[in-house]
């Protein structure tokens, strides 16, 4: 017993040298690797699997252990079940009973035939064209076959073993599509009734992982980690490393860790989690740059072998974590160095604004400046960060000469970001160097995004340098109650000195705004943000809201989406026509059918957007009535929709089936007949089957 136990410590140890990168046992660490672990008797059944293996007491060894059956059931010829049959076709229950008992004396582990009891006309049918359709995965075929075969005779019943083996496969096909779409919602719902804590296709496991992640679905997502990772008996070593390694993507290290500690205990699986705890440790400084609360420096013993390993094998992740991790500890000289690394390894806009952002940290802004201004093309992917970091060269244009194309670039951004003060600045910049035209221009554009009293300065000193009295007398008629005290100076004062300065060109109309670039390029994460950068400054436009929605609703945030939408309702002509289309769409995909058809009635829309939304109203309206069996009411919405636009083969069908609930067998058999004429569909021969009459029965 010692000796076992210490060769139980021998193996902890090892595990623990083997994930000493991980992260400290702080406060609170219990508590947080709860989700993962907290499954009822999960603690419990992980160190009993760790006591029993050291002791020997509970698992017997492989070689020696007696199989739970001596020997494979023995397969009774015809000869043997004849009488069986013979009973069940008489009906003679206890004599099939004392025939099955006979046969378990004689056959240890014999089961009764599935098909004793089914007529003689559905025993031993041949299902080998199903099975051909099988392996091509026709399921309509499939379904259509069964639906002729029931209609034929009507107490065949496919084998248990063929109806089992289909409905996996339909099962599998489901969730592989889906995946490969990455409709994550498809794959939980055709993955729905998997087990985790028995199912064997382990792939079909991690698949429903991803899907859980990818939504944010915390506790199935939990359940299935545990019931592969908590199994008893053990999976394969190669099926739990791969399960911590997405472990890893989805619960912080120390979760993960606390799983690893109760699991690893054969040398095997210590040298396969290997990879899995540097991953780890990747992860635990990673949780650490994204947690605000987290302000503790992490150990040596976790930062040190990442850089030991940076420096003899670099990854570019690996270097530009360590930048991200000194520049939050306030250390932006040694973040500095990393970002340098990272950048040299390999140009992006993550290493260059690391770079930038230690450099500023340092109070290094010219520094700071030229890494901004050597990597504008790296940087022009986020126009909000590029502009602030060219912005204080603009701001202080004594300190030394601006390229023209740091002013393009800059002036790019503003119109990408449709940033007041920013357009003041570049204007400012204008009109000091004596470029009044510019200058105009920029303190226009400021002035149409966001007023104040600043821009209405800088725009009339502009038009008077230019001698243009007109403008300039409608712009003070225009402002002069609202800024009172601005007009004396401006009379007043002394024309610039006008230095040297690269040439600022009048904004351009072809640079489109960054919240509708991105939603052209489907960004809508990307768009969102642009949206609260400009509502955040109070520069939401009635165009911009209307885009906002559009990015909302593409992103399934409903109520957000109306609140957007509804910033442009108020706005009239176009604008309103569209936002009121948005928000019904946005009401009909929340079910809200009855809002839907009030914003349709109060506000106008095209003739086309009319129609389509009414559609979609009756359509809602039809399948809800048709859930709730008021059939009549089903068939009233359809053919409502029906006098607006044709009607798609699933309404022919749901039209068929309310006939036919209705009692109307007849006109339920014509349609189903003239949907069979053009489609191939399981749900169409089955409605054909029901309603012929040859085939159902109500």
């Amino acid at each position: 017993m010692t000796r076992r136990r210490t060769l139980r410590a021998a193996h902890v140890l090892a595990l623990l040298s083997a994930v000493s990168l991980l992260v400290p046992a702080a406060a609170g660490a219990e508590d947080s690797a709860t989700l993962l672990t907290e499954a009822a008797g999960s603690f419990h059944l992980v160190d009993q699997a760790i006591d029993t293996a050291a002791t020997g007491s509970a698992i017997a060894d492989p070689a020696t252990a007696e199989p739970a059956i001596a020997d494979d059931p023995l397969k009774s010829d015809e000869v043997e079940l004849a009488a069986l049959y013979y009973y069940a076709d008489e009906g003679q229950q206890e004599r099939v009973t004392a025939e099955t008992e006979r046969l378990r004396r004689k056959y240890p582990g014999f089961e009764i035939p599935e098909d004793v009891f089914l007529p003689k006309v559905a025993r031993g049918t041949d299902e080998s064209q199903l099975w051909k359709l099988y392996e091509k995965d026709d399921f309509t075929g499939i379904d259509a076959e069964m639906i002729r075969r029931k209609t034929e005779t009507p107490d065949w019943e496919p084998t248990a073993d063929f109806a089992g083996k289909l409905a996996r496969k339909k099962q599998r096909v489901l969730m592989m599509e889906a995946a490969g779409e990455k409709n994550w919602t498809g794959v939980i719902n055709a993955g729905a009734g998997i087990d985790p804590t028995r199912e064997t296709e382990i792939d079909l496991l991690w698949t429903l992982i991803d899907a859980y992640a990818a939504t944010g679905m915390k506790k199935p997502l939990a359940d299935t980690y545990r019931g592969i990772l908590l199994r008893e008996p053990k999976l394969p070593d190669t099926v739990l490393v791969t399960t911590l390694q997405k472990a890893v993507r989805d619960f912080p290290a120390v979760e993960v860790k606390t799983v690893i500690d109760r699991l690893a205990i054969t040398p095997a699986l210590q040298i396969a989690l290997q990879p899995v705890s540097f991953d780890l440790l990747r992860k635990t400084i990673a949780d650490f740059n994204a947690d605000a609360g987290q302000t503790k420096p992490l150990s040596d013993a976790v930062i040190t072998p990442l850089e030991d390993a940076a420096e003899q094998t670099p990854r570019n992740e690996d270097m530009a974590l360590l930048g991200w991790y000194y520049l939050k500890i306030k250390q932006p000289a040694a973040a500095a160095d990393w970002f340098q690394k990272a950048l040299d390894d390999k140009a992006d806009a993550e290493n260059a604004k690391g770079l930038y952002l230690s450099l500023a940290a340092q109070n290094l802004e010219e520094e700071a400046y030229k890494v901004a201004a050597d990597h504008l093309q790296d940087l022009s992917g986020d126009p909000e960060f590029l502009m602030n970091a060219l912005s204080l060269r603009f701001a202080k244009p004594d300190s030394a000469a601006i390229d023209e194309k740091i002013v393009a670039s800059y002036s790019t951004t503003i119109l990408q970001t449709l940033n007041a003060d920013h357009a003041e600045i570049l204007a400012w910049y204008a009109y000091n160097s004596k470029q009044y035209e510019a200058s105009a221009a920029w303190f226009q554009k400021s002035l149409d995004w966001k007023p104040a009293a600043a821009r209405v300065k800088g725009l009339a000193l502009s038009y008077l340098r230019l001698a243009d009295k007109k403008d300039y007398a409608a712009l003070e008629e225009k402002y002069a109650a609202a800024y009172p005290d601005i007009w004396a100076g401006i009379k007043t004062a002394s024309p610039p000195k006008g230095r040297q300065a690269a040439d600022v060109t009048r904004p351009r109309a072809i640079i489109q705004a960054n919240y509708l670039r991105n939603f052209q390029a489907k960004r809508y994460g990307d768009c969102v943000a642009d949206i609260m950068n400009l509502r955040a400054r109070g520069q939401l436009s009635t165009d911009a809201a209307l885009i906002g929605g559009w990015c909302y609703l593409s992103l399934d945030r409903l109520s957000e989406a109306r609140a957007t939408f509804a910033i442009a309702l108020k706005s009239g002509g176009k604008a309103e026509a569209d936002a009121a289309y948005g928000t019904a769409l946005t009401l009909l995909r929340a079910k809200l059918t009855d809002d839907a058809e009030a914003i349709l009635n109060t506000y106008a829309m095209t003739p086309s957007r009319d129609r389509e939304i009414r559609a979609e109203i009756y359509v809602q309206r039809a399948r809800a009535a048709f859930d709730s069996k008021q059939y009549q009411k089903t068939l009233d919405a359809l053919n409502a929709r029906a006098s607006l636009i044709a009607e798609p083969a699933d309404l022919s069908q749901l039209r068929g089936w309310a006939y036919y609930h209705l009692g109307n067998r007849g006109v339920a058999n014509q349609v189903f007949r003239r949907l069979s004429e053009h489609m191939a569909d399981a749900g169409v021969a089955r409605g054909l089957a029901v309603t012929s009459d040859m085939g159902g029965r109500q």
